[in-house]
Protein backbone atom coordinates (compact mmCIF):
# COMPACT_ATOMS: atom_id res chain seq x y z
CA UNK A 1 0.00 0.00 0.00
CA UNK A 2 2.46 2.33 0.75
CA UNK A 3 4.66 1.49 -1.97
CA UNK A 4 1.73 2.04 -4.22
CA UNK A 5 0.80 5.22 -2.77
CA UNK A 6 4.47 6.98 -3.02
CA UNK A 7 4.42 5.55 -6.81
CA UNK A 8 1.06 7.22 -7.47
CA UNK A 9 2.91 10.76 -6.13
CA UNK A 10 5.64 10.05 -8.74
CA UNK A 11 3.55 9.23 -11.52
CA UNK A 12 0.99 12.52 -10.83
CA UNK A 13 4.70 15.05 -10.43
CA UNK A 14 3.62 15.24 -6.52
CA UNK A 15 7.00 14.89 -5.51
CA UNK A 16 8.28 18.60 -7.11
CA UNK A 17 5.24 19.47 -5.37
CA UNK A 18 6.53 18.38 -2.52
CA UNK A 19 9.99 19.65 -2.92
CA UNK A 20 8.77 23.55 -2.14
CA UNK A 21 6.80 22.64 0.69
CA UNK A 22 8.51 23.62 4.33
CA UNK A 23 7.71 19.94 5.74
CA UNK A 24 8.08 16.34 5.61
CA UNK A 25 5.67 14.28 4.88
CA UNK A 26 5.17 11.04 7.59
CA UNK A 27 3.74 8.20 5.68
CA UNK A 28 5.16 5.13 8.12
CA UNK A 29 5.96 4.84 11.85
CA UNK A 30 8.16 1.55 13.36
CA UNK A 31 7.96 1.50 17.11
CA UNK A 32 10.34 -0.56 19.04
CA UNK A 33 11.19 -1.23 22.51
CA UNK A 34 14.87 -1.25 22.36
CA UNK A 35 17.32 1.11 20.64
CA UNK A 36 19.32 -1.86 19.38
CA UNK A 37 16.55 -3.31 18.21
CA UNK A 38 15.44 0.11 16.77
CA UNK A 39 18.78 0.41 14.93
CA UNK A 40 18.39 -2.72 13.50
CA UNK A 41 15.21 -2.24 12.33
CA UNK A 42 16.74 1.25 10.53
CA UNK A 43 19.32 -0.69 8.90
CA UNK A 44 17.34 -3.28 7.20
CA UNK A 45 14.48 0.01 6.17
CA UNK A 46 17.46 2.23 4.48
CA UNK A 47 18.55 -0.95 2.52
CA UNK A 48 14.77 -1.86 1.71
CA UNK A 49 13.91 1.70 0.63
CA UNK A 50 17.20 2.85 -1.04
CA UNK A 51 16.57 -0.44 -3.55
CA UNK A 52 13.15 -0.50 -3.94
CA UNK A 53 11.74 3.45 -2.94
CA UNK A 54 14.90 5.77 -2.90
CA UNK A 55 12.87 9.05 -2.50
CA UNK A 56 11.75 7.95 1.11
CA UNK A 57 13.74 9.24 3.49
CA UNK A 58 14.26 6.78 6.55
CA UNK A 59 14.77 8.94 9.79
CA UNK A 60 16.01 7.07 13.26
CA UNK A 61 14.84 8.05 16.69
CA UNK A 62 16.51 6.92 19.91
CA UNK A 63 17.59 7.64 23.31
CA UNK A 64 21.64 8.55 23.21
CA UNK A 65 21.29 11.28 20.29
CA UNK A 66 20.97 15.06 21.34
CA UNK A 67 17.62 16.44 20.36
CA UNK A 68 18.58 19.03 18.06
CA UNK A 69 20.60 16.44 15.96
CA UNK A 70 16.67 14.95 15.98
CA UNK A 71 15.43 18.02 14.79
CA UNK A 72 18.09 18.58 12.63
CA UNK A 73 17.28 15.36 10.74
CA UNK A 74 13.51 16.29 10.45
CA UNK A 75 14.39 19.80 8.49
CA UNK A 76 16.82 17.41 6.68
CA UNK A 77 13.94 15.92 4.96
CA UNK A 78 11.77 19.03 3.99
CA UNK A 79 10.41 18.69 0.79
CA UNK A 80 10.71 13.88 1.04
CA UNK A 81 8.50 11.72 2.16
CA UNK A 82 9.55 10.24 5.51
CA UNK A 83 9.58 6.64 7.33
CA UNK A 84 10.13 7.05 10.97
CA UNK A 85 11.86 4.14 13.39
CA UNK A 86 13.12 4.77 16.84
CA UNK A 87 11.43 4.03 20.70
CA UNK A 88 8.41 5.73 22.01
CA UNK A 89 9.32 8.23 24.05
CA UNK A 90 11.84 9.82 21.71
CA UNK A 91 9.36 9.36 19.00
CA UNK A 92 6.56 11.14 21.48
CA UNK A 93 8.87 14.01 22.32
CA UNK A 94 9.71 14.53 18.39
CA UNK A 95 6.03 14.83 17.75
CA UNK A 96 5.12 17.19 20.35
CA UNK A 97 8.13 19.46 19.05
CA UNK A 98 7.43 19.26 15.64
CA UNK A 99 3.79 19.74 16.36
CA UNK A 100 4.67 23.50 17.06
CA UNK A 101 7.08 24.03 14.03
CA UNK A 102 4.92 22.55 11.61
CA UNK A 103 7.76 20.91 10.10
CA UNK A 104 6.41 17.40 10.00
CA UNK A 105 2.21 16.74 7.81
CA UNK A 106 1.13 13.65 9.18
CA UNK A 107 -2.31 13.87 6.70
CA UNK A 108 -1.12 11.40 4.31
CA UNK A 109 0.22 9.20 6.97
CA UNK A 110 -0.48 5.16 5.67
CA UNK A 111 1.30 2.60 8.30
CA UNK A 112 2.04 2.41 11.51
CA UNK A 113 3.80 -0.97 13.48
CA UNK A 114 4.76 -1.80 17.01
CA UNK A 115 7.69 -4.46 17.08
CA UNK A 116 7.33 -6.45 20.65
CA UNK A 117 3.78 -5.20 20.74
CA UNK A 118 3.89 -7.34 24.80
CA UNK A 119 7.45 -5.76 25.82
CA UNK A 120 6.65 -2.27 24.45
CA UNK A 121 3.65 -2.29 27.37
CA UNK A 122 5.83 -4.63 29.53
CA UNK A 123 7.73 -1.25 30.05
CA UNK A 124 5.50 0.94 30.74
CA UNK A 125 5.14 2.75 27.14
CA UNK A 126 1.36 2.68 27.16
CA UNK A 127 1.33 5.99 28.13
CA UNK A 128 3.70 7.24 25.31
CA UNK A 129 2.19 4.84 22.46
CA UNK A 130 -1.42 6.42 23.56
CA UNK A 131 0.38 9.87 23.27
CA UNK A 132 1.27 8.68 19.75
CA UNK A 133 -1.73 7.38 18.38
CA UNK A 134 -3.35 10.43 19.26
CA UNK A 135 -1.44 12.73 16.67
CA UNK A 136 -1.73 10.33 14.10
CA UNK A 137 -5.23 9.76 11.70
CA UNK A 138 -7.57 7.67 12.76
CA UNK A 139 -7.73 5.81 9.01
CA UNK A 140 -4.36 4.18 8.97
CA UNK A 141 -3.26 0.42 8.77
CA UNK A 142 -1.87 -0.44 12.43
CA UNK A 143 0.00 -3.80 13.26
CA UNK A 144 0.88 -5.14 16.34
CA UNK A 145 3.79 -7.80 16.39
CA UNK A 146 4.70 -10.07 19.22
CA UNK A 147 5.59 -13.21 19.70
CA UNK A 148 3.45 -13.86 22.99
CA UNK A 149 -0.51 -12.64 23.36
CA UNK A 150 -0.49 -10.71 25.86
CA UNK A 151 -4.01 -9.22 27.76
CA UNK A 152 -2.17 -5.67 27.41
CA UNK A 153 -1.93 -6.53 23.52
CA UNK A 154 -5.22 -7.30 23.12
CA UNK A 155 -6.34 -4.75 24.74
CA UNK A 156 -4.11 -2.41 22.66
CA UNK A 157 -6.01 -4.48 20.16
CA UNK A 158 -9.34 -3.56 20.78
CA UNK A 159 -8.43 0.25 21.88
CA UNK A 160 -6.15 1.04 18.92
CA UNK A 161 -7.47 -0.73 16.01
CA UNK A 162 -10.14 -0.69 13.73
CA UNK A 163 -11.89 -3.85 12.68
CA UNK A 164 -8.94 -5.71 13.92
CA UNK A 165 -8.03 -8.90 12.64
CA UNK A 166 -5.15 -11.90 13.97
CA UNK A 167 -2.93 -13.58 12.26
CA UNK A 168 -1.33 -16.60 14.12
CA UNK A 169 1.60 -17.77 12.66
CA UNK A 170 2.13 -21.45 14.53
CA UNK A 171 4.39 -24.58 14.03
CA UNK A 172 3.32 -28.30 13.64
CA UNK A 173 6.69 -29.14 16.12
CA UNK A 174 5.31 -30.12 19.53
CA UNK A 175 8.01 -27.68 20.83
CA UNK A 176 7.90 -24.29 21.17
CA UNK A 177 11.57 -23.79 19.96
CA UNK A 178 13.38 -24.75 16.55
CA UNK A 179 14.23 -28.05 15.52
CA UNK A 180 17.93 -26.90 14.92
CA UNK A 181 18.03 -25.49 18.47
CA UNK A 182 19.66 -28.03 21.04
CA UNK A 183 18.60 -27.40 24.90
CA UNK A 184 21.19 -28.74 27.39
CA UNK A 185 21.05 -27.83 31.29
CA UNK A 186 23.32 -27.96 33.69
CA UNK A 187 23.52 -28.50 37.84
CA UNK A 188 26.07 -26.71 39.17
CA UNK A 189 26.67 -24.67 42.94
CA UNK A 190 26.55 -20.99 43.10
CA UNK A 191 30.59 -20.83 43.84
CA UNK A 192 31.25 -23.24 41.14
CA UNK A 193 29.58 -21.35 38.05
CA UNK A 194 31.98 -18.85 37.08
CA UNK A 195 34.64 -21.52 36.70
CA UNK A 196 32.08 -23.57 34.72
CA UNK A 197 31.38 -20.90 32.26
CA UNK A 198 35.12 -19.83 32.04
CA UNK A 199 35.91 -23.51 31.48
CA UNK A 200 33.12 -24.25 29.02
CA UNK A 201 34.15 -20.83 26.90
CA UNK A 202 37.81 -22.28 27.07
CA UNK A 203 36.93 -25.10 25.45
CA UNK A 204 35.02 -23.02 22.56
CA UNK A 205 37.42 -20.40 22.32
CA UNK A 206 36.67 -19.89 18.62
CA UNK A 207 32.80 -19.86 18.54
CA UNK A 208 30.23 -16.62 19.40
CA UNK A 209 28.94 -16.63 22.67
CA UNK A 210 25.50 -14.69 24.88
CA UNK A 211 25.95 -14.83 28.68
CA UNK A 212 22.50 -13.67 30.25
CA UNK A 213 22.37 -12.42 33.85
CA UNK A 214 19.66 -11.26 35.99
CA UNK A 215 20.56 -8.27 36.53
CA UNK A 216 22.86 -5.28 35.03
CA UNK A 217 25.15 -4.77 37.76
CA UNK A 218 25.61 -8.57 37.83
CA UNK A 219 26.41 -7.87 34.26
CA UNK A 220 29.13 -5.03 34.92
CA UNK A 221 30.84 -7.45 37.93
CA UNK A 222 31.32 -10.71 35.81
CA UNK A 223 31.59 -8.54 32.35
CA UNK A 224 34.72 -7.33 34.10
CA UNK A 225 36.13 -10.77 35.90
CA UNK A 226 35.54 -12.14 32.64
CA UNK A 227 37.55 -10.15 30.57
CA UNK A 228 40.41 -10.18 33.33
CA UNK A 229 40.12 -14.20 33.70
CA UNK A 230 40.21 -14.66 29.31
CA UNK A 231 43.02 -12.23 29.02
CA UNK A 232 45.27 -14.55 30.88
CA UNK A 233 44.09 -17.83 29.58
CA UNK A 234 41.53 -17.35 26.23
CA UNK A 235 43.61 -14.39 24.87
CA UNK A 236 41.91 -14.67 21.34
CA UNK A 237 38.13 -14.30 23.24
CA UNK A 238 37.11 -10.69 23.51
CA UNK A 239 34.13 -10.04 26.03
CA UNK A 240 31.75 -7.17 25.62
CA UNK A 241 28.75 -5.89 27.87
CA UNK A 242 25.70 -4.91 27.34
CA UNK A 243 22.93 -3.39 29.61
CA UNK A 244 20.15 -0.68 29.54
CA UNK A 245 21.47 1.19 31.87
CA UNK A 246 24.81 1.59 29.98
CA UNK A 247 26.03 4.95 28.55
CA UNK A 248 24.12 5.18 25.10
CA UNK A 249 27.45 5.71 23.06
CA UNK A 250 29.29 2.82 24.90
CA UNK A 251 26.13 0.55 24.24
CA UNK A 252 26.10 1.09 20.87
CA UNK A 253 29.95 0.82 20.24
CA UNK A 254 29.85 -2.86 22.19
CA UNK A 255 26.46 -4.00 20.42
CA UNK A 256 28.57 -3.00 17.16
CA UNK A 257 31.67 -4.75 18.21
CA UNK A 258 29.74 -7.73 18.73
CA UNK A 259 27.79 -7.92 15.47
CA UNK A 260 31.33 -7.24 13.75
CA UNK A 261 33.18 -10.14 16.12
CA UNK A 262 33.66 -13.69 14.58
CA UNK A 263 34.11 -14.89 17.84
CA UNK A 264 33.67 -13.87 21.33
CA UNK A 265 31.61 -13.17 24.61
CA UNK A 266 28.35 -10.87 25.06
CA UNK A 267 27.29 -10.73 28.87
CA UNK A 268 24.57 -8.89 28.68
CA UNK A 269 20.83 -8.72 30.44
CA UNK A 270 17.13 -9.61 28.97
CA UNK A 271 17.93 -6.29 27.25
CA UNK A 272 19.44 -8.45 23.83
CA UNK A 273 16.78 -10.84 24.58
CA UNK A 274 13.90 -9.53 21.97
CA UNK A 275 13.51 -9.44 18.40
CA UNK A 276 17.57 -8.62 18.27
CA UNK A 277 19.02 -10.62 15.21
CA UNK A 278 22.39 -11.11 16.34
CA UNK A 279 24.19 -13.05 13.44
CA UNK A 280 26.35 -16.09 14.03
CA UNK A 281 25.57 -16.89 17.70
CA UNK A 282 26.74 -20.61 18.23
CA UNK A 283 25.71 -20.81 22.29
CA UNK A 284 23.30 -19.28 24.20
CA UNK A 285 24.60 -19.67 28.60
CA UNK A 286 22.00 -18.14 30.83
CA UNK A 287 23.80 -18.14 33.75
CA UNK A 288 20.89 -16.47 35.65
CA UNK A 289 17.24 -18.56 34.46
CA UNK A 290 14.94 -15.58 33.57
CA UNK A 291 12.78 -13.93 36.20
CA UNK A 292 10.07 -14.39 33.94
CA UNK A 293 9.49 -17.98 32.32
CA UNK A 294 8.18 -16.28 29.28
CA UNK A 295 11.74 -14.83 28.43
CA UNK A 296 13.65 -18.38 28.55
CA UNK A 297 12.12 -19.02 24.79
CA UNK A 298 13.33 -15.41 24.13
CA UNK A 299 16.61 -15.76 25.32
CA UNK A 300 17.35 -19.20 23.62
CA UNK A 301 15.59 -17.94 20.07
CA UNK A 302 19.02 -15.44 19.82
CA UNK A 303 20.33 -18.54 17.98
CA UNK A 304 19.32 -21.00 15.50
CA UNK A 305 18.04 -18.50 13.65
CA UNK A 306 16.90 -18.66 10.18
CA UNK A 307 17.51 -22.70 9.68
CA UNK A 308 20.53 -22.26 11.26
CA UNK A 309 22.03 -24.73 13.90
CA UNK A 310 22.90 -23.01 17.80
CA UNK A 311 22.68 -24.69 21.28
CA UNK A 312 21.98 -23.32 24.80
CA UNK A 313 23.02 -24.07 27.62
CA UNK A 314 21.09 -23.14 31.55
CA UNK A 315 22.89 -23.06 34.84
CA UNK A 316 20.57 -24.63 37.48
CA UNK A 317 21.63 -25.50 41.17
CA UNK A 318 20.40 -28.70 42.45
CA UNK A 319 17.75 -27.39 44.63
CA UNK A 320 15.85 -25.87 41.30
CA UNK A 321 16.11 -29.20 39.57
CA UNK A 322 12.01 -28.40 39.18
CA UNK A 323 12.41 -25.99 36.58
CA UNK A 324 13.59 -28.97 34.11
CA UNK A 325 9.68 -30.14 34.16
CA UNK A 326 8.33 -26.87 34.18
CA UNK A 327 9.86 -26.25 31.13
CA UNK A 328 8.88 -29.49 29.50
CA UNK A 329 5.52 -28.88 30.59
CA UNK A 330 5.64 -25.57 28.15
CA UNK A 331 6.93 -27.54 25.39
CA UNK A 332 10.53 -26.65 25.74
CA UNK A 333 12.86 -29.82 26.72
CA UNK A 334 15.91 -30.02 27.65
CA UNK A 335 18.84 -32.58 28.03
CA UNK A 336 21.53 -32.58 30.64
CA UNK A 337 25.24 -31.88 30.01
CA UNK A 338 27.57 -33.01 32.77
CA UNK A 339 30.12 -29.24 32.33
CA UNK A 340 30.41 -28.73 36.17
CA UNK A 341 33.71 -27.30 37.02
CA UNK A 342 35.31 -29.51 40.18
CA UNK A 343 35.92 -28.00 43.78
CA UNK A 344 39.16 -27.37 43.48
CA UNK A 345 39.31 -25.53 40.25
CA UNK A 346 36.14 -23.44 41.50
CA UNK A 347 38.19 -22.30 44.29
CA UNK A 348 41.41 -21.45 41.93
CA UNK A 349 38.85 -19.74 39.91
CA UNK A 350 37.62 -17.42 42.76
CA UNK A 351 41.35 -17.09 44.43
CA UNK A 352 41.65 -15.21 40.99
CA UNK A 353 39.25 -13.27 41.48
CA UNK A 354 40.07 -11.61 45.08
CA UNK A 355 43.22 -11.54 44.10
CA UNK A 356 42.18 -9.25 40.98
CA UNK A 357 39.72 -7.30 43.63
CA UNK A 358 42.41 -6.41 45.63
CA UNK A 359 44.29 -4.46 43.77
CA UNK A 360 41.20 -2.02 42.24
CA UNK A 361 38.34 -1.10 44.95
CA UNK A 362 36.24 -0.34 41.81
CA UNK A 363 35.83 -4.37 41.15
CA UNK A 364 34.82 -5.29 44.81
CA UNK A 365 32.36 -2.63 45.21
CA UNK A 366 30.76 -3.85 41.64
CA UNK A 367 30.77 -7.58 43.33
CA UNK A 368 28.88 -6.42 46.16
CA UNK A 369 26.16 -4.57 44.45
CA UNK A 370 25.92 -7.58 41.84
CA UNK A 371 25.26 -9.66 44.78
CA UNK A 372 22.44 -7.79 46.76
CA UNK A 373 20.96 -6.69 43.13
CA UNK A 374 20.81 -10.85 42.35
CA UNK A 375 19.52 -11.50 45.88
CA UNK A 376 16.73 -8.86 45.34
CA UNK A 377 16.11 -10.45 41.93
CA UNK A 378 15.78 -14.04 43.22
CA UNK A 379 13.35 -12.55 45.95
CA UNK A 380 11.04 -11.29 43.46
CA UNK A 381 10.96 -14.54 40.83
CA UNK A 382 7.80 -15.19 39.19
CA UNK A 383 8.60 -19.01 39.14
CA UNK A 384 9.11 -18.82 43.13
CA UNK A 385 7.47 -22.34 43.58
CA UNK A 386 10.70 -23.78 42.02
CA UNK A 387 13.16 -20.61 43.09
CA UNK A 388 12.40 -20.57 46.62
CA UNK A 389 14.74 -17.54 48.51
CA UNK A 390 14.68 -19.18 51.65
CA UNK A 391 16.33 -22.33 50.10
CA UNK A 392 18.61 -20.15 48.27
CA UNK A 393 22.34 -20.99 49.67
CA UNK A 394 23.15 -17.73 50.79
CA UNK A 395 26.58 -18.93 51.94
CA UNK A 396 27.50 -20.19 48.32
CA UNK A 397 25.88 -17.70 46.07
CA UNK A 398 28.19 -15.05 48.43
CA UNK A 399 31.21 -17.26 47.78
CA UNK A 400 30.03 -17.12 43.60
CA UNK A 401 30.69 -13.27 44.05
CA UNK A 402 33.87 -13.38 45.38
CA UNK A 403 32.47 -11.11 48.75
CA UNK A 404 35.40 -10.18 51.47
CA UNK A 405 32.11 -9.51 53.80
CA UNK A 406 28.16 -9.73 53.22
CA UNK A 407 26.22 -6.44 53.18
CA UNK A 408 24.26 -5.30 55.69
CA UNK A 409 20.72 -5.36 53.88
CA UNK A 410 17.12 -5.70 55.00
CA UNK A 411 17.16 -9.12 53.02
CA UNK A 412 20.06 -10.90 55.41
CA UNK A 413 18.73 -9.26 58.63
CA UNK A 414 15.98 -12.15 59.24
CA UNK A 415 17.84 -14.44 58.00
CA UNK A 416 20.19 -16.55 61.46
CA UNK A 417 21.34 -19.55 58.75
CA UNK A 418 24.08 -17.55 56.07
CA UNK A 419 27.62 -19.67 57.43
CA UNK A 420 29.35 -17.84 55.17
CA UNK A 421 32.98 -16.90 56.62
CA UNK A 422 34.35 -13.05 56.43
CA UNK A 423 38.05 -13.70 54.58
CA UNK A 424 39.28 -10.89 56.92
CA UNK A 425 40.34 -8.22 54.48
CA UNK A 426 40.13 -4.83 55.82
CA UNK A 427 37.72 -3.25 52.49
CA UNK A 428 38.86 -0.12 53.85
CA UNK A 429 42.07 -0.54 52.47
CA UNK A 430 41.86 -1.44 49.31
CA UNK A 431 42.16 1.10 46.76
CA UNK A 432 41.13 2.02 43.57
CA UNK A 433 43.17 1.30 40.59
CA UNK A 434 42.31 4.92 38.86
CA UNK A 435 44.58 7.40 41.16
CA UNK A 436 42.22 9.94 40.70
CA UNK A 437 39.52 8.23 42.13
CA UNK A 438 41.31 6.94 44.85
CA UNK A 439 42.65 10.65 45.81
CA UNK A 440 39.00 11.41 46.29
CA UNK A 441 38.16 8.87 48.32
CA UNK A 442 41.16 9.27 50.70
CA UNK A 443 39.83 13.23 50.73
CA UNK A 444 36.26 12.06 51.41
CA UNK A 445 37.16 9.75 53.93
CA UNK A 446 39.11 12.35 55.91
CA UNK A 447 36.54 14.83 55.75
CA UNK A 448 34.00 11.70 57.16
CA UNK A 449 36.81 11.46 60.09
CA UNK A 450 36.47 15.09 60.63
CA UNK A 451 32.77 14.76 61.05
CA UNK A 452 32.68 11.64 63.66
CA UNK A 453 35.45 13.57 65.51
CA UNK A 454 32.91 16.49 65.51
CA UNK A 455 30.21 14.34 66.58
CA UNK A 456 31.49 12.58 69.51
CA UNK A 457 33.16 15.94 70.52
CA UNK A 458 29.33 17.18 70.26
CA UNK A 459 27.93 14.06 72.21
CA UNK A 460 30.52 14.21 75.04
CA UNK A 461 29.61 17.95 75.53
CA UNK A 462 25.88 16.97 76.08
CA UNK A 463 26.66 14.49 78.07
CA UNK A 464 28.79 16.88 80.68
CA UNK A 465 25.93 19.48 80.24
CA UNK A 466 23.20 16.67 81.22
CA UNK A 467 25.11 15.87 83.91
CA UNK A 468 25.77 19.53 85.79
CA UNK A 469 22.22 19.88 85.31
CA UNK A 470 21.11 16.72 87.27
CA UNK A 471 23.58 17.66 90.20
CA UNK A 472 21.66 21.43 89.91
CA UNK A 473 18.60 20.08 89.92
CA UNK A 474 19.17 17.71 92.99
CA UNK A 475 20.48 20.81 95.30
CA UNK A 476 17.78 22.77 94.20
CA UNK A 477 15.06 20.00 95.33
CA UNK A 478 13.78 16.49 95.21
CA UNK A 479 14.52 14.13 92.16
CA UNK A 480 12.01 13.02 89.61
CA UNK A 481 11.68 9.71 91.38
CA UNK A 482 11.08 10.81 94.74
CA UNK A 483 8.29 13.52 93.73
CA UNK A 484 6.64 10.40 91.93
CA UNK A 485 7.35 8.47 95.28
CA UNK A 486 5.78 11.07 96.81
CA UNK A 487 2.39 11.42 94.88
CA UNK A 488 2.24 7.18 95.17
CA UNK A 489 2.27 7.84 99.33
CA UNK A 490 -0.08 10.53 99.04
CA UNK A 491 -2.83 7.88 97.41
CA UNK A 492 -1.98 5.28 99.85
CA UNK A 493 -2.81 8.00 102.40
CA UNK A 494 -5.81 8.76 101.15
CA UNK A 495 -6.94 5.62 100.80
CA UNK A 496 -6.39 4.31 104.24
CA UNK A 497 -8.45 7.87 105.20
CA UNK A 498 -11.33 6.56 102.80
CA UNK A 499 -10.79 3.01 104.62
CA UNK A 500 -11.62 4.36 107.82
CA UNK A 501 -14.23 6.80 107.01
CA UNK A 502 -16.34 3.97 105.82
CA UNK A 503 -15.55 1.89 108.38
CA UNK A 504 -16.65 4.27 110.91
CA UNK A 505 -19.93 5.08 108.92
CA UNK A 506 -20.54 1.34 109.02
CA UNK A 507 -20.21 1.81 113.10
CA UNK A 508 -22.57 4.59 112.86
CA UNK A 509 -25.21 2.83 110.84
CA UNK A 510 -24.92 -0.14 113.29
CA UNK A 511 -25.88 1.91 116.17
CA UNK A 512 -22.55 0.96 117.64
CA UNK A 513 -21.84 4.67 117.77
CA UNK A 514 -23.65 8.22 118.54
CA UNK A 515 -24.13 10.90 115.73
CA UNK A 516 -21.88 12.90 118.70
CA UNK A 517 -19.54 10.45 118.84
CA UNK A 518 -18.88 9.81 114.61
CA UNK A 519 -18.66 13.12 114.01
CA UNK A 520 -16.03 13.70 116.87
CA UNK A 521 -14.14 10.28 115.02
CA UNK A 522 -14.42 12.08 111.62
CA UNK A 523 -12.77 15.19 113.34
CA UNK A 524 -10.00 13.48 114.28
CA UNK A 525 -9.19 11.91 111.05
CA UNK A 526 -8.54 15.51 109.68
CA UNK A 527 -6.74 17.02 112.71
CA UNK A 528 -4.69 19.10 110.89
CA UNK A 529 -6.95 20.99 108.67
CA UNK A 530 -8.17 23.57 110.79
CA UNK A 531 -4.46 23.81 112.19
CA UNK A 532 -4.05 27.59 113.01
CA UNK A 533 -7.59 28.68 113.20
CA UNK A 534 -8.32 31.36 115.71
CA UNK A 535 -9.46 30.40 119.49
CA UNK A 536 -13.35 31.36 120.18
CA UNK A 537 -15.55 30.24 122.46
CA UNK A 538 -15.22 26.79 123.08
CA UNK A 539 -19.30 25.87 123.30
CA UNK A 540 -19.80 28.22 119.96
CA UNK A 541 -16.53 26.50 118.61
CA UNK A 542 -17.49 23.17 119.51
CA UNK A 543 -20.89 23.17 117.28
CA UNK A 544 -19.54 25.29 114.69
CA UNK A 545 -16.04 23.70 114.04
CA UNK A 546 -17.74 20.36 113.92
CA UNK A 547 -20.41 21.22 111.90
CA UNK A 548 -18.26 22.51 109.84
CA UNK A 549 -15.58 19.86 109.76
CA UNK A 550 -18.24 17.56 109.12
CA UNK A 551 -19.59 18.82 105.57
CA UNK A 552 -15.66 19.63 104.73
CA UNK A 553 -15.32 15.98 105.21
CA UNK A 554 -17.60 14.47 103.40
CA UNK A 555 -17.11 16.68 100.01
CA UNK A 556 -13.87 15.55 100.35
CA UNK A 557 -14.24 12.18 100.84
CA UNK A 558 -16.73 12.36 97.93
CA UNK A 559 -13.73 13.56 95.66
CA UNK A 560 -11.20 11.62 96.85
CA UNK A 561 -13.35 8.62 95.91
CA UNK A 562 -14.04 9.78 92.91
CA UNK A 563 -10.14 10.73 92.15
CA UNK A 564 -9.87 6.94 93.41
CA UNK A 565 -12.38 5.21 91.28
CA UNK A 566 -10.92 7.03 87.99
CA UNK A 567 -7.71 6.27 88.60
CA UNK A 568 -8.68 2.62 89.46
CA UNK A 569 -10.82 2.37 86.15
CA UNK A 570 -8.26 4.06 83.93
CA UNK A 571 -6.36 0.72 85.21
CA UNK A 572 -8.13 -1.31 84.58
CA UNK A 573 -8.36 -0.10 80.80
CA UNK A 574 -4.97 -0.34 80.53
CA UNK A 575 -4.41 -3.87 81.92
CA UNK A 576 -7.48 -5.07 79.46
CA UNK A 577 -5.40 -3.54 76.70
CA UNK A 578 -2.50 -4.82 76.94
CA UNK A 579 -3.30 -8.44 77.68
CA UNK A 580 -5.66 -8.01 74.28
CA UNK A 581 -1.93 -6.82 72.65
CA UNK A 582 -0.65 -10.08 73.84
CA UNK A 583 -3.46 -12.56 72.93
CA UNK A 584 -3.22 -11.07 69.17
CA UNK A 585 0.56 -11.77 69.09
Amino acid sequence: MLRRRLLATQDDDVANVLSTKKYSQLMAMVLSPTRELARQIYDQAVYFFSRVLPDVHVLLFVGGTSVEEDMAAIRAAKGLVSVIVGTPGRIEDMLNRVAELAILDTKEFEVLILDEADTLLDMGFDVSINNILSKLPKQRRTGLFSATQTQEVKALARAGLRNPATVSVQLASNTKTPSTLTNFYTAVEYDAKLATLLRFVQSKPTEKHIVFFSTCASVDFFGAVLAHLTKAEVPDVSVVTLHGKMQPKKRIAHYDEFVQATSGLLVCTDVVARGIDLPDVDWIIQFDPPQDPNFFVHRVGRTARAGRSGSALTFLSPNEDAYVNFLSIRKVPLEEMNVSASAEDAVAVLEQVKALQLTDRDVVEKGTKAFISFVRSYKEHQCQFIFRFKDLNLAKVATGFALFQLPKINELRCLDNVAFTPSGVKVVDIPYKDKAREKQRQKKLLEIAAEHKAEKLDRFEKKQADKKRKLAADEDGPRRREKKKGMHQQIVEEWEELEKEEHLFKKFKRGKLTKEEYEAALGDLSDGDDAGMPKKDKKFQKKVVVKQKTSEQKANAAKREERIRARKKAEHIKRSQQRAKARRR
